[in-house]
């Protein structure tokens, strides 16, 4: 078989060869007519049709079409796609069917197309109602500015902004806003954006080529304007005293510090936000006073309030009510002052009950020692006398009263007579006690500041003391 293959190889090569030229012979002679194709992006003409009529259009469909035509062999070489030239009139629209034929216009090598058409013929064009709607624009802030700084406002220019398209697609937009990035701004700032759709949720919508705003091409001017930032504690001035038996405990704030904004000479001299008085009065109050401000209302001129923080501070008056407690002392625990050696004291009874006034909780840690009660000895005769009990003072407490008692001296060397109970002086205290003031629902003030307390005397009563600022 390979003999039979390579015998007279050269005769063969030969034929193969004379073959091919034959053919290249009768094909340039006779050039005959082929078929061919080329792609080609659809035009438009007349839209303003449509837009004069307020209707926008979409094509169905790919924006393409595929002319095909017949070309002699010969001239294969020279197509080109830029030699065609494929659109549609809308004025020759078809509302029934939305259809419009397609045009071919041969704008090169004319000569040597033949039968030029196009697949498909005719495209579909969907029309809608068009849509021109305005909308503010808002401001979506990208970014923190750099400690200690904050935003202060933007200026946008223009402030709205007219959305036209069709009405399928306007109806998605929620609004529409610039995209401002302010990352690590220590001073204002300037520049330009392009609108941006936004859907209901906030997030940015995309839309066709359709639909396009008047501030597309020249882009949306934006000022933006940073400030220092100064945090500033609240001091509270509170007036008033509150009713008989109560005691004003102090101020609860929802914040001890705003934060505020503005120039760095507005802020320097700026160290507390005082609320005055005015605000904050207890008056008569017999239980807590909830007041809700505005901070803004005490700030100086060109100083505000940060966008982070509200300005809507509520401050609690705190009113608390007064109890009674009773505590016995052991009189023989208590500091004597003023003894006399070898001579003999006896209590009677041997106990002396003491009725403070205070705060619930802090009486409920109050014990005997605390008192610091003493009995003063020094200069007592023999006999028997009407007992005198000194007690420290506090401020979280008031003492109203205690009871009476008798102390009775005696001396080796004293007779008899000489030991036996004196007489009980005129005008000395009853056996029910000694009151240290008038009403036990009253607090006394002298307690209250801190000055000390001695039995017997009667001072002077107050509906809650003086309020205090805090």
């Amino acid at each position: 078989m390979k003999a039979r293959l390579i015998n007279n190889l050269g005769l063969k090569v030969l034929s193969i060869f004379l073959a091919f030229f034959i053919w290249l012979v009768v094909v340039n002679v006779s050039n005959p007519l082929v078929s061919s194709s080329r792609e080609v992006t659809l035009e438009i003409e007349n839209d303003a049709v449509l837009t004069a009529a307020r209707r926008a259009y979409e094509i169905s469909g790919k924006n393409t079409v595929t002319v095909v035509f017949d070309i002699h062999t010969r001239d294969e070489y020279k197509i080109r796609a830029s030699d065609f030239r494929a659109y549609i009139d809308l004025s020759e629209l078809y509302d029934v069917t939305g259809s419009v034929p397609v045009k071919i216009e041969v704008l090169n090598n004319n000569d040597i197309y033949k039968n030029v058409s196009s697949k498909p013929s005719v495209v579909r064009v969907k029309t809608e109602e068009l849509q021109l709607k305005p909308f503010e624009l808002q401001t979506d802030i990208q970014g923190q500015a750099a400690d200690g700084y904050a935003l202060n406002g933007v200026i946008l220019s223009p402030e709205t902004v007219e959305v036209e398209g069709p009405i399928s697609q306007v109806r998605l937009i929620n609004h529409v806003g610039v995209r401002i990035d302010i990352d690590g701004l220590t001073s204002d700032d300037q520049g330009k954006a392009k609108p941006v759709f936004y859907d209901a949720n906030g997030n940015e919508l995309e839309v066709d080529s359709r639909v396009h705003t008047n501030a597309d091409e020249s882009g949306v001017d934006y000022y933006v304007f940073i400030n220092k930032v100064k945090e500033v504690p609240l001091d509270f001035q509170v007036s008033g005293n509150v009713a008989a038996g109560y005691r004003y405990t102090g101020v609860e704030c929802s914040r001890k510090s705003v934060s505020v904004m503005g120039m760095k000479s507005s802020l320097a001299s700026l160290n507390t936000i005082v609320i005055p008085s005015s605000y904050l009065d207890i008056e008569r109050a017999s239980e807590d006073r909830v007041v809700t401000v505005d901070i803004r209302d005490f700030l100086p001129e060109e100083v505000e309030i940060a966008e982070s923080d509200s300005p809507m501070v509520e401050i609690r008056l705190k009113v608390e009510p007064l109890v009674n407690r009773t505590l016995r002392l052991n009189l023989r625990d208590i500091s004597q002052d003023g003894r006399t050696e070898d001579w003999e004291y006896q209590f009677m009874p041997s106990w002396v009950d003491v009725t403070v006034q205070g705060l619930e909780e802090e009486l409920d840690e109050l014990k005997e020692e605390d008192l610091r009660a003493s009995v003063n000895l020094a200069g007592l005769p023999v006999g028997t006398h009407s007992g005198s009990l000194q007690l420290g003072s506090s401020n979280s407490y008031t003492v109203l009263s205690y009871s009476n008692f008798q102390i009775e001296v005696t001396s080796p060397g004293s007779t008899e007579a000489e030991n036996q109970p004196s007489e009980q002086e005129p005008g000395s205290e009853s056996p029910e006690g000694k009151e240290l003031v008038q009403s036990p629902a009253e607090t006394s003030p002298a307690a209250e500041s801190g000055a000390a307390v001695v039995a017997g005397a009667a001072p002077e009563s107050t509906a809650g003391g003086p309020a205090h600022s805090q």
